[in-house]
């Protein structure tokens, strides 16, 4: 599997610095990279706000939902021995001689 089609385990945070656009009080929030320069609601007056200054950028690592993880787990296991099992001896043989062909290919 390429990496182009792995979902991203980490997403880009920004540390900014964001002024109300109505009652012009600032406050420094951590926001998703993709954030809107005149997004979230002030915390004072609920009025948009927009980005003043980028403080600092970090990458942060996504977490994995364990429930999600578990179920694929469980697919997969019941796949590969549904698959194992509709295998005829011949045709596995087949598969595991390639497989170690590609692997001790220089």
């Amino acid at each position: 599997m390429t990496n182009a089609r792995r979902p991203r385990r980490e997403r880009i945070v920004l540390d900014v610095r964001r002024r109300c656009l109505v009652c012009d009080w600032e406050e420094q929030i951590a926001e998703a990279e993709d954030t809107d320069v005149i997004g979230p609601a002030c915390g004072r007056c609920r009025a948009p706000t927009e980005r003043v200054d980028v403080l600092a950028r970090r990458a942060e690592p996504v977490a994995r939902n364990p429930h999600a993880a578990a179920l694929a787990q469980l697919g997969a296991r019941r796949g590969g021995l549904a698959r194992a099992a509709a295998l005829s001896p011949k045709r596995r043989r087949e598969i595991a001689s390639a497989a170690a062909r590609a692997r001790w290919k220089t």
